[in-house]
């Protein structure tokens, strides 16, 4: 684990805004969703770069059980 100084105003609204009852959880939870985020960002990255098959049928996808 490491050990990270917050500044106390900043340590306050994280609590806040993640609704841990304390700062190591309130940590980890913001650091999950921002590594998250990061993730989800990096896929954007690949936009227009593929192109669609022609042949998807995508309602036909929809009758396969």
């Amino acid at each position: 684990m490491t050990n990270v100084q917050l500044p106390d105003e900043l340590a306050k609204e994280l609590l806040v805004m993640t609704g841990q009852a304390d700062a190591d959880a309130a940590v980890l939870q913001a650091l999950s969703e921002y590594v998250q985020y990061r993730k989800q960002l990096r896929v954007l990255d690949f936009e227009g770069q593929f192109d669609a098959d022609p042949t998807f049928d995508y309602k036909e996808q929809r009758r396969v059980p």
